[in-house]
C-alpha cells in the first residue's frame, strides 16, 4: 500500500538526513570551519539523480545514507592523531558500512576501495586493512541474513552478470562489450557534478606530485584520502559501465563533495593569507549557488513527482474491474508491480499472490528479451486469444507503447481497439468498454 511505502520512504530521508549531521560534525571537527562542512552536506544533493531516488523504496536509498556515513568516517580520519589512536576502531567501522553497502547493492563494491587508502598510514596498516576486509565480510554476511535462503539465486544471477559481455549478462561470451564500453564510460563521465570536482582533484593530485618531487610535499592524510576518493569513483565508472544506468552511480556522485573539499583544502594550505581568504570566499558562493540551485530543483522535481502521481491515478482501474487488465511496462497498477517483481525474483510468491489478487489481470512479458512475448497472469503463461474471446472487454495498460503494441499484434493478428484513454505517460486502450467503464456492445 501506498501509505506503508511512503512511511518507509520518510524513513530512508530520516537516516540520510542523520547522515548529513554525522557529516557536517566530522567536517566542522576536522576543518574547524563550516563551509568545507557544509559543503559535504551537499552530497546527497550534487545532482537531481539523489535526490529522485533517495525516497524511493529502492536499494539506492539506503546507499545514501551508507555514503554519507562513508564521508563522515574518512573525513573523522583527518583530525591529528585519531586515525593513529583509533585504527583498529576505523578499520571495523569502515568494514560494517562496507558491508551493510554491498549487501544493500552490489554495485556498491568499487566505492570501498576508498578505506584501503585512508587506512595505508603506517604503521600497522596491513593489520588495519585485513581487519577491514574481515569486518566487510562479517557485515556482508549480518546483512544478507534475511535473504539466505536467495544466495543460490545471487550466485547464479551475478554469475550470468559477470560471463556476459552485454548488460546485466547479455549479448556473447565476454567481460565487457567492446564496442559499446568507452561510449559508457563517457557517458557515465558526462555529468558536471560529477567531472568538475573529478578534473579539479586528478589536477590537484598532480600538483601535490609534483611538489613532493621538489621536496614540498603536502599533508599526506589528505592526499592519500582525495585519491581513494578518485579511484573508488573511477572504479565505479569502470564496474557500471557494463550496464550503464545513472542511478548506479550514486555513490560516486555523492563523493565528488568529498573529493571537492579535500582538493579545496590542499591548494589551501599552501597559499598565502589573501589567496586562502579569497579561496575560502569562493567556496561560500560556490555553495549559496549550490543551495539555490539545488533548492529550485527539489521543487521542481516534487511539482513534477506530484503531477505524474495525479495522473496515474486519474486513469482510474477500478472503472474496468470486470474487464480483462493486461499490462505492460510500466503501467501503473498495483497488480502490474506485484507481477513485474515476482517475475524478476524467480517467481517464488506466484502462488500467494494468486490467492489474494484479482483474477483479471495479465502481464506481457517482454522484460528479458523483446524478441519473445509471453502473456502471463499470476501462475504463468496465459492465451490471449482465449483471455479476449472469454473476457467481456479488455484494458490494454502501458508507458512504451511503441513497443507493446506490435508486440500484443504479433500474438493477436488483426487485434484492434475501441476506445483510447491515454494519459500523458501511458498508453491506455480497450476493446469492449469506453473510457467510463460502460460496456459499447
Amino acid at each position: 500500500p501506498e501509505r506503508h511505502l511512503r512511511l518507509i520512504g520518510n524513513a530512508f530521508v530520516v537516516f540520510a538526513g542523520f547522515g548529513a549531521l554525522a557529516v557536517g560534525a566530522a567536517g566542522w571537527r576536522a576543518f574547524g570551519a563550516l563551509p568545507p562542512a557544509w559543503m559535504l552536506q551537499m552530497a546527497p544533493l550534487l545532482s537531481t539523480v539523489i535526490v529522485k531516488h533517495g525516497h524511493h523504496v529502492k536499494p539506492e536509498a539506503l546507499l545514501v545514507t551508507a555514503t554519507l556515513l562513508l564521508i563522515a568516517l574518512s573525513v573523522a580520519t583527518l583530525e591529528p592523531g585519531r586515525l593513529e589512536h583509533h585504527r583498529r576502531q576505523f578499520a571495523v567501522a569502515f568494514g560494517a558500512i562496507a558491508g551493510f553497502a554491498v549487501a544493500t547493492k552490489i554495485t556498491a563494491l568499487p566505492v570501498f576501495v576508498l578505506p584501503l587508502f585512508v587506512l595505508a598510514d603506517a604503521p600497522g596498516a596491513w593489520r588495519a586493512m585485513a581487519l577491514y576486509g574481515a569486518a566487510a565480510f562479517v557485515s556482508l554476511v549480518v546483512f544478507t541474513l534475511p535473504a539466505i535462503g536467495a544466495y543460490d539465486v545471487f550466485f547464479a544471477w551475478m554469475a550470468k552478470v559477470s560471463l556476459g559481455a552485454g548488460a546485466y549478462g547479455g549479448d556473447a561470451p565476454g567481460v565487457v562489450a567492446w564496442t559499446t564500453y568507452p561510449k559508457s564510460i563517457a557517458k557515465l563521465l558526462a555529468r558536471p557534478a560529477f567531472h568538475v570536482p573529478l578534473a579539479l582533484a586528478l589536477v590537484t593530485l598532480a600538483w601535490a606530485a609534483v611538489r613532493r618531487r621538489r621536496g614540498r610535499p603536502l599533508p599526506a592524510s589528505e592526499v592519500r584520502l582525495l585519491a581513494g576518493t578518485v579511484v573508488a569513483q573511477l572504479a565505479q565508472v569502470l564496474v557500471v559501465a557494463k550496464q550503464p544506468n545513472a542511478i548506479y552511480m550514486i555513490p560516486a556522485l555523492m563523493l565528488s563533495a568529498l573529493a571537492f573539499v579535500v582538493a579545496w583544502r590542499l591548494w589551501a594550505a599552501v597559499m598565502a593569507e589573501r589567496g586562502r581568504a579569497a579561496l575560502d570566499r569562493g567556496i561560500a558562493v560556490l555553495l549559496a549557488a549550490l543551495v539555490a540551485a539545488q533548492g529550485f530543483a527539489v521543487v521542481k522535481l516534487t511539482r513534477s513527482l506530484a503531477d505524474e502521481r495525479a495522473r496515474a491515478l486519474a486513469a482510474d482501474d477500478a472503472r474496468f474491474a470486470r474487464c480483462a487488465r493486461v499490462y505492460s511496462y510500466a503501467a501503473s497498477s498495483p497488480a502490474f508491480a506485484l507481477l513485474l517483481g515476482d517475475y524478476v525474483t524467480g517467481s517464488r510468491f506466484a502462488g500467494r499472490l494468486a490467492e489474494r489478487g484479482p483474477t483479471n489481470v495479465y502481464w506481457l512479458e517482454h522484460w528479458w528479451d523483446q524478441s519473445r512475448v509471453v502473456l502471463r497472469d499470476w501462475r504463468g503463461p496465459a492465451d490471449l486469444v482465449h483471455v479476449l474471446a472469454t473476457a467481456p472487454c479488455a484494458v490494454f495498460r502501458g508507458s512504451h507503447w511503441w513497443v507493446t503494441e506490435p508486440l500484443l499484434k504479433k500474438l493477436t493478428p488483426g487485434l484492434t481497439f475501441d476506445a483510447a484513454c491515454s494519459t500523458r505517460d501511458e498508453t491506455i486502450v480497450t476493446r469492449g468498454v469506453g473510457c467510463d467503464g460502460r460496456p459499447l456492445r
